[in-house]
């Protein structure tokens, strides 16, 4: 069991989300691995999907047509699968500082994960086919 330190805390809000930072005397340490609930962000099938943190650093969405994918505002991590639909269109990936990995296909049911990563100014998409 892993103890928090009370100046580690650094918000607490009212609907009980807690803030913690790990300048805090002793640090952050967390001695074992956490879960997440995944976010379902729904069909894609056009205009711009920006993804928010706020919702899941983990999300799924389905690929139901061509649309437009930007990077988070917040610097964040998130990892979005992607399944493909029998409309699935073309992902157009705008604002991303780097983008790299694989080359994402329309085929109905293919899978990707796409890492995203934005931090201080800079933002990273890896494509990674699940098939």
């Amino acid at each position: 069991m892993s103890t928090l330190k009370a100046d580690a805390i650094t918000a607490v809000t009212t609907n009980g989300d807690l803030s913690i930072s790990g300048n805090g005397s002793g640090g952050l340490n967390m001695a074992s691995g956490a879960s997440a609930t995944p976010y379902n962000a729904g069909t894609k099938s056009s205009g711009t999907y920006t993804p928010d943190e706020a919702n899941a650093n983990f999300q799924y969405a389905v690929n139901g047509g061509a649309h437009t994918l930007a990077p988070p505002t917040n610097n964040c991590t998130i990892v979005v699968q992607y399944t493909n639909n029998g409309s699935a269109g073309t992902i157009t990936v705008s604002g991303f500082t780097k983008v790299d990995g694989d080359t994402a296909t329309t085929t109905d049911g293919h899978d990707f994960f796409y890492y995203i990563t934005k931090l201080n100014g800079f933002s990273l998409l890896t494509v990674k086919a699940l098939q």
